[in-house]
């Protein structure tokens, strides 16, 4: 029997965890505030939509990248119409999200619990 807390085990899990985060904030756009091994679980934490124009291009990126110009038009104008341009895309997301640990459960059969039991909506997981 292996050891679950190992440090190879450890390591492959945040590598799982490194590529449906990455993955889902690059591809799908999906706010990922942190992705990470923690107590021998896969931790991506995420949300799902977008706030403002700035969460759109930057997706994970909790400090604005944006000059303080575009910063208050972002806060004034552009967040409300991107919030609500982003409402449309949560299907997908939720999807992309769904996907994303499939193909991490296919790639790493035998880490399947680790994978699920952490993971930050399992209400978007049932049956995989």
């Amino acid at each position: 029997m292996t050891n679950l807390f190992s440090n190879k085990n450890m390591a492959e899990l945040d590598t799982i965890a490194r590529e449906i985060g990455t993955t889902l904030r690059d591809k799908y756009r999906v706010d990922v505030s942190q992705f990470k091994e923690k107590f021998g679980t896969v931790r991506v934490y995420c949300t799902f939509g977008w706030w403002n124009l700035h969460s759109l291009i930057y997706p994970g990126y909790h400090f604005n990248k944006f000059p303080r110009w575009l910063q208050r038009l972002d806060s004034l104008l552009l967040g409300a119409i991107v919030h609500q341009l982003g409402r449309f895309f949560i299907p997908l997301q939720k999807r992309a999200y769904r996907r994303q640990y499939a193909v991490a459960i296919v790639k790493y059969p035998h880490h399947r619990t680790a994978i699920l039991d952490g993971a930050d909506w399992p209400e978007y997981l049932k049956g995989l």
